[in-house]
């Protein structure tokens, strides 16, 4: 029995009918509101790096940590004295990332925003233009990320969590995530990095994309890895090889629906 198999036809049909957030149930709802693109760029990435686990569980620790951080973000970032008063005053839990991994990460950001300027200037330290695709930009950006947050007395196991790299081949699938919301501009991602071409972004692999695409034929690879997601990728570039990446919203509602 032969396979079900896409379309370009059938799936910018559904990527017109699915370019919407239809409520706050959807993380980018909550960044998309944020009016400042520092503010956005920060909220982006602390909510990409906790998008794992049930879509509730994800929602509830974003709306927590939002209450915390805004109105302003950046603002709140920088103030070494509010990271202190939230060190001392709230519990940030997140399945197995605890409050101490949550300081780490706003005072890793602190250190982003003092030394660099934005999360987009440390990423553009070893982007470059020419490359297929990404991965040497994420691997030189995990590479900083975890020199950044070291000191903060957190497990390597947690670190190399929070900042996963393709060189220990994980598919990376939330710092995909935030660089598909900085990158592309729709009406569910943001667009705020013009600097970046969207066809070098890589698909966030997670499990509804991994069943979809080895239901449709998208890679011949067993396991999620990073190759995995290079190969589902390249597979999307068939039909949108400027903007492979914006089949991402599409194939997840093609297995939850």
């Amino acid at each position: 029995m032969s396979k079900p198999k896409l379309t370009k036809e059938y799936l910018d049909k559904l990527y017109k009918q699915y370019n919407r957030i239809n409520s706050a149930e959807d993380p980018a709802w909550n960044i998309l509101i944020q009016n400042e693109k520092l503010d956005k760029e920060i909220l982006a990435f602390i909510s990409a790096i906790y998008a794992f686990g049930s879509i509730k569980q994800i929602i509830n620790s974003q709306l927590k940590i939002f209450g915390i951080l805004t109105p302003s973000a950046y603002q709140r970032i920088l103030d070494r004295d509010y990271l202190l008063y939230i060190e001392k005053n709230f519990e940030v839990k997140h399945r197995f990332l605890f409050h101490k991994e949550f300081i780490g990460l706003l005072k890793t950001l602190n250190l982003i925003y003092t030394k660099f300027g934005s999360i987009k200037k440390l990423f553009l330290l070893n982007y470059n233009p020419q490359d297929k695709n990404l991965k040497n930009a994420i691997s030189h950006f995990s590479k900083n990320l975890r020199d950044l947050i070291n000191g903060q007395n957190l497990s390597s196991r947690k670190i190399k969590f929070l900042f996963p790299s393709p060189e220990d081949r994980s598919p990376c699938k939330r710092i995909n995530l935030f660089l598909r919301w900085m990158v592309r501009k729709d009406n569910i991602d943001f667009g705020l990095w013009n600097e970046i071409k969207t066809s070098q972004l890589i698909i966030p692999l997670d499990v509804h994309i991994y069943n979809a695409a080895r239901k449709y034929q998208l890679t011949k690879l067993k396991s999620p890895s990073w190759k995995m997601a290079e190969e589902i990728t390249e597979s999307l570039k068939k039909f949108d090889p400027v903007d492979p990446v914006k089949y991402d919203f599409v194939l997840s509602h093609l297995k939850i629906k």
